[in-house]
């Protein structure tokens, strides 16, 4: 009976063990995954920084009309554009019909584009010829356009 409970109290312990085992390499995983989170956004802040707000609106407006002269397409252009993370930090432009079926992927993020396969099945819009470029270096089989707006601000900005 005794070297029963003794097997029992092992083979307890042993669970006891391997619960508080998985626990912290869950806790661990938990801490990883919100590590990269936070770096992805950093990221992706510093790339959006990079434009002023009037960049900005001048950026989505160069979507809308890119969008209607190829597509004859209307595009719903965010009023406060949200970066998504499952298109690296891009913001995704619907087109303006009852389906909201998605146009495209304005600037997603060089740094972490690598990550989201995704992107190479979406239209990606780039502000410029040097963040097509940025882009293209990371996601060679996608299709990329750029609007060609003026860099020159961006530059004086730094």
């Amino acid at each position: 009976m005794e070297q029963m409970r003794r097997r029992w109290a092992e083979e307890d312990a042993r669970r006891e063990r391997e619960r508080v085992e998985r626990e912290a390499r869950l806790a661990l995983e938990q801490a990883e995954r919100e590590e990269k989170k936070r770096q992805d956004l950093e990221t992706a802040r510093a790339w959006w920084g990079r434009l002023s707000p009037q960049q900005q609106t001048e950026l989505f407006a160069a979507v809308a009309e890119y969008a209607w002269r190829t597509s004859n397409l209307r595009v719903e252009i965010p009023e406060k554009p949200m970066m998504w993370s499952q298109y690296a930090r891009g913001v995704p432009v619907h087109v303006a019909d009852k389906r909201r079926s998605l146009y495209g992927i304005v600037r997603p993020c060089p740094g972490l584009a690598g990550a989201c396969p995704k992107l190479t099945e979406e239209l990606v819009l780039a502000r410029s010829a040097q963040e097509a470029r940025e882009l293209a270096d990371v996601l060679p089989q996608s299709r990329i356009v750029h609007l060609d707006l003026p860099e020159h601000e961006q530059l004086t900005m730094c």
